[in-house]
C-alpha cells in the first residue's frame, strides 16, 4: 500500500512499536476463534467487526471470494465511489464485500488487523460454510473492466482434473498456495491481493503484526505494514506458501504521464501520485460510471483465459518438481540412481537446478518464460 495524502491524523503511519499487550490480544483471538466454529460465525468482544455502509456488506455463506477494504474518518467521495466499483464488480459475479468503516489499530496496521478478524471468524464456520479467499482492495482502486472474474487469478482447485496432473486425485502443489500477489520495481505492493482463509493465514498476519515488536531496530519506513509482511514473507517458514502475478493483472498502475495496461485490464491502482491522485481518480470514475468507454472487454477477448492457464500450469510443473526432489525421488528416471563420482556429481548438479528453480518459482513466477527455462534445465537434468 502506498502513502495516501491528506488523510486525517490518525490515518497517519506512526514510529511507535505495536505494544507487546497487542499481540497477546490477537493470540488470544485466535485461539477464542476456533472456539466460535458451533456458535454464530462472527466475533465477539472488541474484535467485532463493525458492519460496513455498502449494500453488499455481510457475504452469504458459501461465497469463495469476498473483497475486503478499509475507509474511514472524513467523508471522501472519490474513495467512495471506487469502492462502489469493486461493489458492482462484486454484485455482477456474485462475490461479498467487507469495509472497515473504524479504526481498530494504529494508522497503517489497521489492514493487517482486519484482515486477520475477517480470517478467523470464517475458520469460525463449518468448512462447506466459508469464503475461501479474501481479495484486498485499497480504497485507491478502481474496477475498469467489470466483465474479469476474479476466480482466473486463484490458483485452480485440486479437485479439477486440469490441476490433479499425473497423481490422481488429492491435495495438489498449488493448495499450499495461501497469499497471491504482486510486485512492482520496490518489492512487494499490498494494495491488491488474495489472501486464503487458512491457518497459514493467521500466523502470517499475527507474525507481522508482531514484527515491529520483535524486531525494534529494524526501519519499516512509511508504509509499515507492507514492510513487516514482505519481510515474513522472505522468511523460509512462509516463503514456498505465495507466488506473483504479473502486476497488471490484477494491479495495474496510473502513473502522472499514463495508464500503464491496456484495454480489458480489470482494474487501475494509483500509487504514488500525491496530490494528483484525485484528479486521476475523478477522470478515471467518470469514464467507467457511465458505460465503461470501450474498457469493458469480454474475458475471452482479453486473453487473461489462456494466460492465466498457462501461467498455473507452470507453477504447478514447478513446484511438483521441487516436491518431488524435496522427497528423494527426483533423482533417476527409470534406470536407477547413478553411484560413483559421477552420481554424486549429477545430484549436485540437480541441487543446483532446483535451487535455481525454487528462486524464480518464489520470487519471480510472472517471468514466465524463465520460469520455462528453469523447468526445462531441471528436466535435461534428470534425463541425463
Amino acid at each position: 500500500m502506498v502513502a495516501i495524502p491528506h488523510l486525517p491524523m490518525h490515518l497517519q503511519p506512526r514510529r511507535r512499536r505495536l505494544p507487546l499487550i497487542v499481540i497477546l490480544i490477537i493470540s488470544l483471538v485466535f485461539v477464542l476463534g476456533f472456539r466460535l466454529c458451533s456458535g454464530a460465525g462472527r466475533l465477539s468482544g472488541p474484535w467485532r467487526i463493525a458492519p460496513p455502509s455498502l449494500s453488499l456488506s455481510v457475504p452469504p455463506r458459501g461465497r469463495r471470494i469476498t473483497k475486503a477494504s478499509m475507509l474511514y474518518g472524513p467523508r471522501n467521495a472519490i474513495y467512495e465511489r471506487a469502492l462502489q466499483s469493486h461493489a458492482r464488480h462484486a454484485e455482477r459475479w456474485g462475490y461479498g464485500m467487507e469495509v472497515l468503516r473504524h479504526e481498530i489499530a494504529e494508522g497503517y496496521w489497521n489492514k493487517p488487523s482486519y484482515l486477520l478478524a475477517l480470517v478467523i471468524r470464517e475458520l469460525g464456520r463449518a468448512v462447506g460454510e466459508r469464503v475461501e479467499w479474501f481479495m484486498w482492495v485499497d480504497a485507491d482502486s478502481i474496477i475498469i473492466n467489470p466483465l474479469i472474474p476474479l476466480e482466473l487469478f486463484l490458483p485452480p482447485d485440486s479437485s479439477s482434473p486440469s490441476s490433479r496432473g499425473s497423481s490422481g486425485p488429492g491435495p495438489g502443489p498449488l493448495d499450499t498456495i495461501h497469499l497471491v500477489a504482486t510486485k512492482d520495481h520496490k518489492g512487494l505492493n499490498t494494495g491488491i491481493f488474495f489472501i486464503r482463509v487458512h491457518e497459514w493465514s493467521v500466523r502470517f498476519l499475527i507474525e507481522s503484526l508482531a514484527y515491529p515488536t520483535y524486531n525494534p531496530s529494524t526501519d519499516l519506513g512509511v508504509q509499515v505494514d507492507q514492510s513487516a509482511m514482505e519481510r515474513v514473507l522472505n522468511g523460509s517458514a512462509y516463503r514456498g506458501n505465495v507466488t506473483y502475478l504479473p502486476r497488471p493483472w490484477i494491479n495495474a498502475y496510473e502513473w502522472k504521464h499514463a495508464f500503464e495496461g491496456r484495454k480489458g485490464d480489470m482494474l487501475v491502482h494509483f500509487p504514488g501520485l500525491d496530490g494528483e491522485r484525485w484528479a486521476h481518480m475523478r477522470r478515471w470514475l467518470d469514464v467507467v460510471e457511465v458505460g465503461g468507454g470501450g474498457w469493458s472487454v469480454p474475458v475471452e477477448q482479453t486473453g487473461f483465459g489462456d494466460g492465466a492457464r498457462v501461467f498455473w500450469e507452470r507453477v504447478e510443473r514447478g513446484r511438483r518438481i521441487v516436491e518431488r526432489f524435496g522427497r528423494g525421488s527426483g533423482s533417476g528416471t527409470g534406470e536407477g540412481r547413478k553411484t560413483g563420482k559421477k552420481g554424486k556429481e549429477r545430484e549436485m548438479e540437480m541441487e543446483m537446478a532446483v535451487e535455481e528453480l525454487k528462486h524464480v518459482l518464489y520470487e519471480q513466477p510472472y517471468q514466465g518464460e524463465l520460469l520455462q527455462q528453469r523447468i526445462e534445465a531441471w528436466r535435461r537434468i534428470s534425463a541425463s
